[in-house]
Formats: C-alpha cells, sequence, structure tokens
C-alpha cells in the first residue's frame, strides 16, 4: 500500500514517511458539531485511517472516530469523492483492535501472559483483584434505536458497493439483470427505512417515501 493510495491530492508533499497501512472494511461512527454519521474506514494504521460515507467534514475540522470500544479523536487531512483521510491525535489502537474493536484484558498495565503473571502475583499476596469489565451504562431505548438506523443505512452502502462492482463485469451485468436490478431495489428499501427509523417523525418520514409499494406496506391498517 502505498502513501499515495490513501492521502490524496491534497496531501503536502514533503512529509515524512508514514507505518504501512492495511486495507480493510470496516463499519465505524463519526461525530463532528454534535452529528453522528456512520461510514466505513476502508484502509488504517495505528496513526490515521481512510474513511468513506455520505457525510464528511471538511479537511482541518475535527472529530472522533469510534468503533465499539475503540473510540480515538482524529483531523480530517483531506478529503475527495466520498472519501476522507482523517490524521488520529494520539496512538489509541493497534490496526488488530481496530479490527475486532474490543481492547484487550489489562491489569496493573500488563497484557497477555505478563498479565496472567501479575495477576498471580497479587493473588498470592492476597489483594483483591479489580473487576475487569465494569458495569456498562445504562443503554436507553432511543439510543438503541438510533443505532438501529445507523446499522440499517451501513448494511444499504454494503449493498450499494456489491451492486457497483457486479455492474462493472458485462458478463455479470447481461446474465444476471433481474438480479441485479432487485439488489438495487432492496438498497432502495434499505436507505428509506433507515431514514424512517433515524427520524423523530417517524409516520410523516414514512408517509414521505417516495417507493409506492413500500410506502403502502409501512402505512396499511393494522390487522387485529
Amino acid at each position: 500500500m502505498t502513501s499515495s493510495d490513501s492521502d490524496g491530492p491534497q496531501r503536502a508533499a514533503a512529509v515524512q514517511p508514514r507505518p504501512q497501512r492495511k486495507n480493510l472494511m470496516l463499519s465505524a461512527t463519526i461525530e463532528c458539531g454534535g452529528t453522528r454519521a456512520p461510514v466505513r474506514i476502508r484502509n488504517l494504521s495505528e496513526t490515521g485511517a481512510m474513511l468513506d460515507g455520505a457525510a464528511l467534514p471538511d479537511p482541518g475540522v475535527s472529530l472522533t472516530l469510534s468503533r465499539a470500544e475503540i473510540v480515538v479523536g482524529a483531523t480530517v487531512v483531506w478529503r475527495e469523492a466520498g472519501r476522507c483521510g482523517v490524521r488520529f491525535d494520539a496512538i489509541a489502537a493497534t490496526v488488530d483492535e481496530w479490527v475486532t474493536g474490543k481492547r484487550p484484558a489489562t491489569f496493573a498495565g500488563q497484557q497477555g501472559q505478563a498479565r496472567v503473571d501479575a495477576i498471580q502475583t497479587a493473588v498470592r499476596a492476597g489483594a483483591v483483584l479489580p473487576a475487569e469489565h465494569p458495569a456498562a451504562g445504562t443503554l436507553d431505548a432511543a439510543e438503541l434505536e438510533r443505532r438501529v438506523a445507523e446499522e440499517v443505512i451501513h448494511v444499504q452502502r454494503l449493498i450499494d458497493a456489491l451492486g457497483e462492482e457486479l455492474v462493472e463485469d458485462p458478463v455479470m451485468l447481461q446474465r444476471h439483470m433481474r438480479l441485479l436490478q432487485n439488489l438495487d431495489r432492496a438498497s432502495q428499501i434499505l436507505e428509506h427505512l433507515g431514514a424512517v427509523l433515524g427520524a423523530s417523525d417517524r409516520v410523516a418520514a414514512a408517509q414521505g417515501i417516495a417507493m409506492q409499494d413500500l410506502r403502502e406496506r409501512l402505512l396499511r391498517k393494522p390487522i387485529f
């Protein structure tokens, strides 16, 4: 992976070599100016990443990038065509930790076998061991619904990306035109559902759906 693959045309010419980045496809969330939006991490190192998404901030803007337990501040370096490069404010996690979205278990600042040895030493000394997994904060229904909406939109974008790859193949396009049209339709449905779930007035959002059959299915009278 060369540095030009993710730094974009705005990158200054004279910079020091950066750590090697790993290509991947990870769902994540950015928060900037009180607004949260789903993104995908397309490549990553311990010091920065390339993201793609529909609502990316301008260069120079600070944001928070989060994936499960991993949260780090970052600054947008460049943005172009639905993608942007960010530089992390600090080395917050390894690439493997970003992939799993989890922090490794630690004890007294130690990980792996050193952690096990530290625990055994503490037990022999009669120390009271702290809980390694503190109780999580209460998750309210509104926050859970917001996260579900984000995941629906993320799945829609994954389907879009798949469709874009498939239609580039003339043989695939010729043989499976109907299936590709269904894939596009599924993507549109997911986009509308994500918008409804994320709306403050869901009934009004459903009434504004352009797909007539979906709108009618959502707004049909309940059967008791």
